[in-house]
């Protein structure tokens, strides 16, 4: 059965209401699912009303009334026959006068509890309607499920987490309506992938469905039916363009009847249908002929006006292609940069594929491969810009050419020389000095992302003493340079040219999708490690917009997906981390730079759960199919090396692989590599170099703090500043080693006191079992008995133990003696389970 979820508020408000409630909303919205959930058990009677009961007076109500025939007052005699506590009137909208005045006499005389539902959008009876008009019953309104109820009932009806896309698709597509979803899921519209439900295929409408929404739409005049055809194609419309092709009296009929909307779009109207799904069943109606013609006649109309608003180039140029009348590759190829810059690159790609075929030439190629590149195709992109390389063009195409293949080679291939190569070969075949800059711009971004920062500071510097004349050249260098000043650790400073591109952005007036991820990605890291989480959760989820709200844009899902779950991972919250990055692995290509950062924060999750052999089997993945083209791709599965190696015990690996992380990496990655140290428990290796660090935000100070702590005060400060920050998994640890040091000084109370409150802290981090919070349930041990202990626990006999730390057996022997003694395990299966499967 089709779970209930998602209106809690509104079955509160029914149980809450006294005398009472009438539950108003549109066909589909759960009104009698609502008022049976809210008074089941209650022992309520029910009265359904129909057309074909409407006919007789108190027809609806004649199972509950007796068969003798009444004496002089009907209604009295019919109300003193109605003795349930509870009585529930379904389609209220849809009763004879008489059952109504009953219902108006039961509430006025207070007989019953009545609960009433009606059908919004309808005119009920006047006994009905008064209820509510003379303030008798208060009226509760049952709006559109929101996205999120939406994710809770499909979650609940799948068995399983279904893709956060997937979930937005189906609620647009059902508009929130609780039957039009169910129906939309009957079709068979997700499909189960991984642990994940996702969108599979375009839905097909159920015939229930479809005669639900044909009786909604009820009968149609011609000229109605017409008008309805064009918004099934053409939805929104112009209300003049519309009246051009319809008759404007069947519009104003539609907008009566509540099938069609019309709203303000600055000076103009626009005509929308009232639900999305009335469009699939209009179109299901039109044959292939008659379509066709709709849409030529509906390019023609929207053409005629002058394509005065940009997604008239993109509407009318999808209309002529549908309708058989693509001929116009200039038109085709302006209509496929719109949908490439508002990331509907399917959309893009058949628009690009039809400007080639119409004879788009050399723009037509290269729009195709840049499309293909965004799509995550990149070996089929090489194909096409290895084809459009080999052609005669000028400095400004050949430049253009050069960059966008550089970038699929670089991020899409991982051939970083021959990427690199490409644009040397350009800039040397090339006279402009924009087209120079664009190349040394172009090629400090890839020496920024690969690592090589002394070179990219220095293009960037040869760049900024030229005259930069084109907008976007200047947009690209500030993007870029951005970017170095993130990877050199230059936070302030970074921050500040986040805030000056965002604003050159606002002002270019473009849509310029990339460059705006790149600074908001740019944004978000800055703000993380200036101990601004808030600022980089909202930074990484407008990055994640990006994307579309259908997932069009792979690049930007995989980008902000990961960083959202690095958020999440910082603030404690390892089982939504995990979840972010769930929803983005099933969706990597096989090979991908990206996969770095999905793959990598996926087992990094994982790890610090404490659970080793998926971390394991993720970092495998990683490792396998991760582009290694600089640190913001392989640092994160350098981090999840380390927490895999703590989880598997090895501490003194663990610690030696975050050393090499911060001799290795840029210098973004170094505070954490290094704080990674301290939280492992070998704070004095990295004290002196995190003292060291520039000082800019709360966290990179406080990190140092946290390496120089040494009495259980200073540890339970940096706790409890961790926590004011929300990294709430550093404050549990600081607070755990905090207990730990109390032990050490003989506070018992006080060391009490701190387990409990690093006990409350790692509560909050959904399941966080590191090296540090083992001592929350395993007290008192020793670094090296703690050692000991979690390797014993993974099954490891003594000698394997010895071997591994080159100590004797007889070492081990006796320290796990006194593990055992400390904790009242008697053997390791004991252990195990105290201490937790590392």
């Amino acid at each position: 059965m089709w779970p209930f979820r998602g209106r809690d508020a509104q079955l509160a408000a029914i149980r809450s209401a006294a005398g009472g409630i009438v539950v108003a909303g549109p066909p589909g919205a759960g009104k009698s699912r609502l008022a049976a959930q809210a008074v089941e058990g209650s022992g309520a009677a029910w009265v359904r009303a129909t057309e074909a009961a409407a006919e007789l007076p108190l027809g609806a109500f004649a199972p509950l009334l007796p068969t003798d025939s009444p004496g002089g007052n009907p209604l009295g005699w019919a109300a003193s026959a109605i003795t349930a506590p509870l009585l529930v009137v379904d389609d209220a909208h849809l009763l004879d006068a008489a059952s109504a005045a009953l219902v108006h006499h039961l509430v006025v005389h207070r007989r019953t509890r009545v609960v009433v539902t009606v059908r919004a959008e309808t005119t009920p009876p006047d006994a009905v309607r008064a209820l509510w008009k003379d303030d008798l019953l208060p009226r509760l309104d049952l709006g559109p499920l929101t996205l999120e109820e939406t994710a809770d009932l499909l979650d609940a009806a799948m068995g399983g987490r279904v893709e956060r896309e997937s979930v937005a698709r189906l609620w647009r597509a059902s508009g929130g309506n609780a039957l039009y979803l169910h129906e939309l899921v009957l079709s068979g519209v997700l499909q189960r992938s991984g642990e994940l439900w996702r969108w599979a295929r375009e839905p097909s409408i159920t015939p229930s469905l479809r005669q639900t929404i044909a009786g909604r739409i009820g009968r149609l005049t011609a000229d109605e039916r017409e008008v309805l055809e064009y918004l099934a194609y053409g939805e929104p419309l112009g209300a003049e363009p519309l009246a051009a092709l319809t008759a404007e009296a069947a519009v104003e009929r539609l907008e009566d009847r509540h099938l069609v909307t019309v709203d303000h779009d600055g000076r103009r109207l626009r005509v929308r249908l009232a639900h999305p799904l009335y469009g699939e069943v209009i179109r299901a109606g039109c044959g292939t002929l008659r379509a066709r013609g709709l849409m030529r006649r509906l390019a023609d109309a929207v053409a005629a006006t002058g394509l005065r608003r940009r997604e008239d180039v993109l509407r009318v140029a999808v209309w002529r292609l549908d309708g058989g009348a693509a001929r116009d590759p200039d038109l085709l190829l302006r209509a496929c940069q719109r949908a490439r810059a508002t990331r509907d690159l399917h959309l893009a790609l058949r628009l690009a594929r039809a400007a080639t075929e119409a004879g788009g030439g050399l723009e037509a190629q290269l729009a195709l491969a840049a499309i293909l590149f965004y799509l995550d195709r990149y070996e089929e992109s090489e194909e096409v810009y290895a084809a459009a390389w080999a052609r005669e063009m000028d400095d400004d195409r050949r430049i253009e050419c050069a960059i966008t293949r550089s970038f699929n080679l670089f991020w899409g291939l991982g051939r970083s020389e021959a990427a690199l190569a490409v644009l040397d070969e350009a800039e040397a075949g090339i006279t402009g000095a924009e087209e120079r800059q664009a190349a040394f711009g172009t090629r400090a971004s890839l020496e920024t992302f690969s690592g090589d920062l002394v070179s990219a500071s220095a293009r960037l510097e040869r760049v900024t003493s030229e005259r930069i004349v084109h907008p976007r050249g200047r947009l690209a260098h500030g993007t870029t340079r951005a970017g170095l000043l993130l990877a050199e650790c230059r936070l302030e400073e970074c921050l500040a040219q986040v805030a000056e591109m965002r604003a050159e952005i606002a002002r270019y007036g473009g849509d310029l999708p990339s460059m705006t991820a790149a600074v908001l990605d740019s944004a978000a890291a800055a703000h993380l490690l200036m101990g601004e989480l808030d600022r980089a959760g909202e930074a990484a989820a407008e990055g994640y917009r990006l994307g579309g709200e259908f997932g069009t844009w792979p690049r930007a899902i995989q980008t902000f997906g990961s960083r959202q779950a690095q958020v999440a991972r910082l603030r404690g919250r390892l089982a939504d981390a995990l979840g972010f990055t769930r929803d983005i692995v099933t969706r990597l290509p096989e090979r991908a730079a990206f996969a770095g950062p999905c793959l990598g924060e996926l087992a990094l999750a994982h790890a610090l759960r404490g659970e080793a052999s998926a971390a394991e089997e993720r970092l495998a993945e990683a490792e396998r199919r991760a582009l290694p083209i600089g640190p913001p791709v392989t640092a994160p599965v350098a981090f999840a090396r380390i927490w895999t190696l703590a989880a598997r015990g090895d501490l003194a690996g663990a610690v030696r692989a975050a050393l090499e992380l911060a001799d290795e990496t840029t210098p973004c990655f170094v505070p954490f590599a290094l704080h990674d140290v301290v939280r492992l428990g070998r704070a004095e290796l990295v004290a002196d170099r995190l003292a060291a660090w520039p000082i800019e935000g709360r966290l990179l100070p406080l990190l140092a703090r946290h390496a120089q702590a040494r009495g259980a005060a200073e540890l339970a400060a940096v706790s409890a500043e961790f926590a004011e920050l929300g990294f709430l998994l550093f404050a549990a640890e600081a607070g755990a080693q905090a207990a730990l040091a109390h032990h050490r000084e003989g506070q018992a109370r006080a060391a009490r006191n701190a387990t409990t409150r690093a006990w409350q802290l790692a509560r909050a981090c959904q399941g966080a079992r590191t090296v540090a919070l083992t001592d929350l349930e395993v007290p008192g041990l020793t670094p090296r008995q703690r050692e000991i202990a979690m390797m014993a626990a993974q099954g490891l006999s003594n000698r394997e133990i010895a071997e591994r730390l080159v100590v004797s057996v007889r070492t081990v022997a006796n320290t796990l003696g006194a593990v055992y003694e400390k904790t009242g395990a008697r053997d390791r299966g004991e252990l195990s389970a105290m201490i937790g499967a590392f």
